[in-house]
């Protein structure tokens, strides 16, 4: 029955939020059903009919989740990724700020790096709201874990002397200037982080060189035992080049990461909801659909466009021509029913 299989269904998706480790395909892979059938029954595709055997499987393998009999917590690296509610129940503006599901999905992860000492890897495009989920997360539920975030730049990025005498300075670690005195300054700032445990937040870490990363790894190492995490932020190239890298050094460093989180952005149900909270709603349907491709799932440009619209759009209907002019005058885009393109 629907019921049944609706109550199922949520159960596991209950039990998923308590395991940020775990994503609905590790427990598809202990049912005995295709996986194209378990993608279905979690998506919540043909829940009428056919759906009791189902529900049966997959209420099986999470009874022998929770009793701890298969997937044990904290033994293999999780995908953690954004679920885009239909309709997003948590939107709370601050300053264009919008709580959507990339927020909650950053939030998982810094608090499950800190709480269990991991490397965390959170990527996703430009704009998408991962240095402003990070700034919720601190303001939150990050506010019981300690906590320092770190942004690269060109200097840290490829130089592993640069990059300690910046941790050092950010944990008041003294240290004495000049180069050759790198080893001095890491043994200072592992001593630091013994002392005092706590979440290193990199952010831009797509820039960062492999030599740097090793050190990134070593300080990991050296500190984890004693409660000390590290949530790398950064652009979707960083997770291909850890996942299909034979570069050593970052090798090593994919090895030791128990969290993968990658980031979509703004779904249309979120992006909707926060138009109408913004006073936004004659949008036709085709307007609507332009203005997300054209958005691309980044919030700041979505905020952008709203500041735009609300500014020279106040009560007019918005129509494709008018996204269409939007892009091109904040983004240089030539956009259509059917393109978005940057133009060169």
């Amino acid at each position: 029955m629907k019921a049944v299989a609706e109550e199922v269904r949520a159960q596991v998706l209950a039990f998923l939020q308590r395991r940020p480790d775990l994503v609905a395909g590790d427990l598809s892979a202990h049912t005995r059903l295709a996986q194209s059938t378990c993608r279905h029954f979690m998506d919540g595709v043909n829940l009428v009919n056919g759906q009791d055997g189902v529900a049966a499987e997959f209420s099986r393998v999470l009874r022998l989740a929770e009793a701890g009999d298969i997937l044990p917590a904290g033994l293999t690296p999780v995908e953690i990724t954004e679920s885009h509610p239909e309709h997003p129940e948590r939107l709370r503006r601050a300053k264009d700020f919008y709580k959507i599901e990339t927020v909650a999905c950053v939030a998982t992860t810094l608090s499950y790096c800190a709480e269990n000492g991991l490397i965390g890897v959170v990527t996703g495009d430009y704009g998408i709201g991962k240095t402003e989920a990070v700034k919720a997360w601190r303001r939150s539920a990050g506010k019981k874990f300690p906590s320092l975030v770190y942004e690269f730049n060109e200097f840290t990025a490829k130089n592993i002397v640069a990059f300690v005498q910046a941790i050092a300075t950010l944990l008041d670690v003294p240290f004495p200037v000049g180069s050759n005195n790198g080893q001095r300054v890491f043994e200072g700032v592992v001593e630091a982080l013994l002392d005092a445990p706590c979440l290193l937040i990199l952010d831009q870490c797509e820039t960062v060189s492999p030599r740097v990363m090793q050190i990134v790894r070593q300080i990991h190492d050296r500190t984890r035992e004693a409660g000390v995490g590290i949530a790398l932020l950064a652009s979707p190239v960083l997770m291909e080049r850890l996942k299909g890298s034979r570069i050593r050094d970052l090798g090593a460093l994919s090895s030791r990461v128990g969290v993968w989180t990658q980031l979509r952005g703004i779904s249309s149900a979120e992006m909707g909801a926060i138009l109408k909270a913004e006073g936004i709603t004659r949008v036709d349907d085709d307007a609507f659909r332009l203005w997300h491709r054209a958005v691309g799932g980044s919030m700041r440009r979505l905020m952008a466009s709203v500041t735009l619209i609300q500014l020279k759009h106040t009560g007019k209907a918005i129509t494709e021509k008018t996204i269409a002019g939007v892009a091109s005058s904040l983004w240089g885009m030539t956009v259509g029913p059917r393109n978005v393109a940057v133009v060169a």
